[in-house]
């Protein structure tokens, strides 16, 4: 299954050969050296996210992953996929739905909704599908302005 560290050639479409509508999935996989990586990186050790006993005791089925981990996911998704290399994010606003565990699936789909042709800027909406939990867990709007060549 592809994954965030996946090396394969970033998507390369331009403004002109994206029309709304437009469709891409990526599936990712919440791996514990993902978690640990961010661990380590982003301390953030709320009890919720790193002690599971307090997790399970607050009604979670486990550590609860850190929302950022999924913000982590579409940033490469739009950076390499949709719309690919010559984008750059403008603004993302993210609506956590369901709570993400270790060694979840997610597929992200990420559709065109809007082309704002003045400034060359993409609005598109991602879906978290959890295909662990078969729950959408979280959803996207996301602007991104595309470079020429």
């Amino acid at each position: 299954m592809p994954s965030a560290d996946d090396r394969s050639p970033a998507n390369d479409f331009t403004y002109e050969e994206l029309v709304e509508g437009h469709i891409v999935e990526q599936e990712y996989r919440i791996g514990p050296e993902m978690y640990e990586t961010f661990l380590s990186l982003f301390p953030d050790r709320s009890p919720v996210h790193v002690d599971e006993a307090y997790a399970r005791a607050n009604g979670f089925r486990g550590l609860v992953m850190h929302g950022a981990i999924l913000n982590g996911f579409l940033s490469h998704f739009v950076g390499m996929r949709l719309p690919g290399r010559r984008s750059l994010e403008l603004a993302v606003d993210i609506r956590y739905l369901k709570p993400c565990y270790l060694g979840d699936e997610i597929r992200l789909q990420g559709t065109i909704a809007q082309k704002m042709d003045s400034r060359r800027v993409l609005v598109m909406d991602v879906i978290y599908h959890n295909r662990t939990q078969d729950v959408i867990v979280a959803r996207a709007r996301v602007q991104a302005a595309i470079m020429n060549a």
